[in-house]
Protein backbone atom coordinates (compact mmCIF):
# COMPACT_ATOMS: atom_id res chain seq x y z
CA UNK A 1 0.00 0.00 0.00
CA UNK A 2 0.97 3.43 -0.73
CA UNK A 3 1.40 6.24 1.92
CA UNK A 4 -0.56 8.78 0.29
CA UNK A 5 1.40 11.47 3.00
CA UNK A 6 5.18 11.54 1.62
CA UNK A 7 3.79 10.54 -2.13
CA UNK A 8 6.56 11.09 -4.78
CA UNK A 9 5.25 9.54 -7.99
CA UNK A 10 8.57 8.96 -9.71
CA UNK A 11 9.59 6.62 -6.46
CA UNK A 12 6.28 4.80 -6.70
CA UNK A 13 6.80 4.34 -10.29
CA UNK A 14 10.44 2.43 -9.49
CA UNK A 15 9.38 0.97 -6.24
CA UNK A 16 6.69 -1.29 -8.83
CA UNK A 17 9.92 -1.84 -10.90
CA UNK A 18 8.80 0.38 -13.95
CA UNK A 19 10.89 2.66 -14.78
CA UNK A 20 9.93 6.70 -15.31
CA UNK A 21 10.82 6.41 -18.86
CA UNK A 22 8.71 3.09 -19.40
CA UNK A 23 5.59 5.28 -17.32
CA UNK A 24 5.82 8.12 -18.92
CA UNK A 25 5.36 5.99 -22.53
CA UNK A 26 2.56 4.61 -20.49
CA UNK A 27 0.61 7.63 -19.63
CA UNK A 28 1.11 8.68 -23.16
CA UNK A 29 0.05 5.81 -24.88
CA UNK A 30 -3.50 6.15 -22.76
CA UNK A 31 -3.91 9.92 -23.34
CA UNK A 32 -3.35 9.18 -27.22
CA UNK A 33 -5.93 6.50 -27.36
CA UNK A 34 -8.12 8.49 -24.41
CA UNK A 35 -8.25 11.34 -26.92
CA UNK A 36 -8.11 10.23 -30.51
CA UNK A 37 -10.59 7.36 -30.53
CA UNK A 38 -13.71 9.02 -28.53
CA UNK A 39 -12.85 12.19 -30.72
CA UNK A 40 -13.43 10.00 -34.09
CA UNK A 41 -15.77 8.02 -32.68
CA UNK A 42 -18.03 11.26 -31.34
CA UNK A 43 -17.76 12.70 -35.16
CA UNK A 44 -18.89 8.93 -37.13
CA UNK A 45 -22.11 9.50 -34.63
CA UNK A 46 -22.44 12.93 -35.46
CA UNK A 47 -22.29 12.77 -38.91
CA UNK A 48 -23.84 9.27 -39.82
CA UNK A 49 -25.30 8.11 -36.45
CA UNK A 50 -23.74 4.73 -36.04
CA UNK A 51 -22.27 4.22 -32.73
CA UNK A 52 -18.85 3.31 -32.07
CA UNK A 53 -19.96 -0.38 -31.51
CA UNK A 54 -22.14 -0.20 -34.40
CA UNK A 55 -19.56 1.06 -36.79
CA UNK A 56 -16.73 -1.65 -35.10
CA UNK A 57 -19.31 -4.19 -36.17
CA UNK A 58 -19.83 -2.91 -39.66
CA UNK A 59 -16.12 -2.61 -40.55
CA UNK A 60 -15.67 -5.79 -38.98
CA UNK A 61 -18.55 -7.73 -41.56
CA UNK A 62 -17.03 -5.32 -44.62
CA UNK A 63 -13.25 -6.95 -44.02
CA UNK A 64 -15.09 -10.76 -45.04
CA UNK A 65 -15.51 -11.62 -48.57
CA UNK A 66 -19.01 -11.45 -48.36
CA UNK A 67 -20.05 -8.78 -45.95
CA UNK A 68 -21.09 -12.24 -44.10
CA UNK A 69 -19.43 -13.67 -40.89
CA UNK A 70 -20.88 -16.30 -38.14
CA UNK A 71 -21.10 -14.38 -34.62
CA UNK A 72 -18.60 -16.48 -33.20
CA UNK A 73 -16.20 -14.49 -35.95
CA UNK A 74 -17.20 -11.71 -35.41
CA UNK A 75 -16.89 -11.93 -31.31
CA UNK A 76 -13.74 -13.24 -31.56
CA UNK A 77 -12.07 -10.05 -34.25
CA UNK A 78 -13.71 -7.95 -31.83
CA UNK A 79 -12.87 -9.08 -28.85
CA UNK A 80 -16.79 -9.18 -27.44
CA UNK A 81 -18.07 -11.77 -25.60
CA UNK A 82 -20.72 -13.98 -27.66
CA UNK A 83 -23.92 -12.30 -25.88
CA UNK A 84 -22.32 -9.24 -26.51
CA UNK A 85 -22.51 -9.44 -30.30
CA UNK A 86 -25.99 -10.96 -29.61
CA UNK A 87 -27.50 -7.82 -28.47
CA UNK A 88 -25.62 -5.75 -30.57
CA UNK A 89 -26.58 -7.57 -33.27
CA UNK A 90 -30.56 -7.58 -32.28
CA UNK A 91 -29.98 -3.94 -32.06
CA UNK A 92 -28.70 -2.97 -35.12
CA UNK A 93 -31.10 -5.60 -36.98
CA UNK A 94 -33.99 -3.25 -35.55
CA UNK A 95 -32.11 -0.66 -37.37
CA UNK A 96 -31.74 -2.51 -40.55
CA UNK A 97 -28.50 -2.16 -40.26
CA UNK A 98 -27.78 -6.48 -40.70
CA UNK A 99 -29.45 -9.30 -41.06
CA UNK A 100 -29.23 -12.44 -38.78
CA UNK A 101 -30.18 -15.55 -39.59
CA UNK A 102 -30.01 -19.24 -38.21
CA UNK A 103 -26.15 -20.73 -38.79
CA UNK A 104 -27.07 -24.08 -40.82
CA UNK A 105 -24.34 -25.97 -38.37
CA UNK A 106 -25.39 -24.34 -35.48
CA UNK A 107 -28.89 -23.72 -34.66
CA UNK A 108 -27.62 -22.26 -31.28
CA UNK A 109 -25.81 -19.59 -32.88
CA UNK A 110 -26.16 -17.25 -35.59
CA UNK A 111 -24.83 -15.69 -39.11
CA UNK A 112 -24.70 -12.01 -39.46
CA UNK A 113 -24.87 -9.93 -42.46
CA UNK A 114 -24.91 -6.12 -43.96
CA UNK A 115 -27.55 -5.24 -45.67
CA UNK A 116 -27.61 -2.72 -47.90
CA UNK A 117 -28.54 0.39 -45.52
CA UNK A 118 -25.57 -0.77 -43.28
CA UNK A 119 -23.46 -0.42 -46.57
CA UNK A 120 -25.20 3.07 -47.39
CA UNK A 121 -24.45 3.94 -44.28
CA UNK A 122 -20.60 3.22 -44.17
CA UNK A 123 -20.38 4.57 -47.83
CA UNK A 124 -20.66 7.91 -45.16
CA UNK A 125 -18.57 6.84 -42.21
CA UNK A 126 -15.59 5.26 -44.08
CA UNK A 127 -14.46 8.07 -45.85
CA UNK A 128 -14.55 10.16 -42.58
CA UNK A 129 -12.72 7.69 -40.79
CA UNK A 130 -9.78 7.29 -43.46
CA UNK A 131 -9.37 11.14 -43.47
CA UNK A 132 -9.47 11.57 -39.81
CA UNK A 133 -6.83 8.89 -39.72
CA UNK A 134 -4.63 10.19 -41.96
CA UNK A 135 -5.10 14.00 -40.60
CA UNK A 136 -4.89 12.94 -36.97
CA UNK A 137 -2.11 10.18 -37.16
CA UNK A 138 -0.64 8.61 -40.18
CA UNK A 139 0.26 12.01 -41.88
CA UNK A 140 1.86 12.79 -38.27
CA UNK A 141 4.17 10.30 -38.00
CA UNK A 142 7.45 9.30 -39.93
CA UNK A 143 7.44 5.90 -41.79
CA UNK A 144 10.28 4.92 -38.83
CA UNK A 145 7.35 5.70 -36.29
CA UNK A 146 4.92 3.60 -37.93
CA UNK A 147 6.64 1.01 -38.30
CA UNK A 148 7.61 1.29 -34.76
CA UNK A 149 4.07 1.26 -34.02
CA UNK A 150 3.15 -1.44 -35.53
CA UNK A 151 6.01 -3.78 -34.42
CA UNK A 152 5.45 -2.40 -30.83
CA UNK A 153 1.43 -3.13 -31.40
CA UNK A 154 2.51 -6.92 -32.21
CA UNK A 155 4.81 -7.23 -29.42
CA UNK A 156 2.27 -6.05 -26.82
CA UNK A 157 -0.56 -8.44 -28.48
CA UNK A 158 1.51 -11.25 -29.15
CA UNK A 159 2.32 -11.06 -25.14
CA UNK A 160 -0.96 -10.86 -23.93
CA UNK A 161 -2.51 -13.62 -26.04
CA UNK A 162 0.45 -16.00 -25.25
CA UNK A 163 0.79 -15.57 -21.49
CA UNK A 164 -2.57 -13.54 -20.19
CA UNK A 165 -5.23 -15.31 -21.99
CA UNK A 166 -8.01 -14.32 -19.91
CA UNK A 167 -10.74 -16.88 -18.76
CA UNK A 168 -14.48 -15.80 -17.84
CA UNK A 169 -15.25 -17.25 -14.16
CA UNK A 170 -18.50 -19.80 -14.87
CA UNK A 171 -20.15 -17.38 -11.98
CA UNK A 172 -20.92 -13.84 -11.97
CA UNK A 173 -18.91 -12.20 -8.74
CA UNK A 174 -22.15 -12.23 -6.70
CA UNK A 175 -22.74 -15.65 -7.00
CA UNK A 176 -19.08 -16.39 -5.92
CA UNK A 177 -20.40 -14.54 -2.24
Amino acid sequence: MVDMSTFCYSRVVETYGLSVKQFRAWRSFHKLRSQLLPYMAKKIYKNTGLTPAEYFLLVTLLESPNGTLHSSQIAENLDWEKSRISHQAKRMEARGLVSRFTCETDARSCVIEITASGRSYMRQALPMQFKDVKHCFADLLSPAQLDALIEISQVVSKHLNEEHSIDFPKQSLAEAK
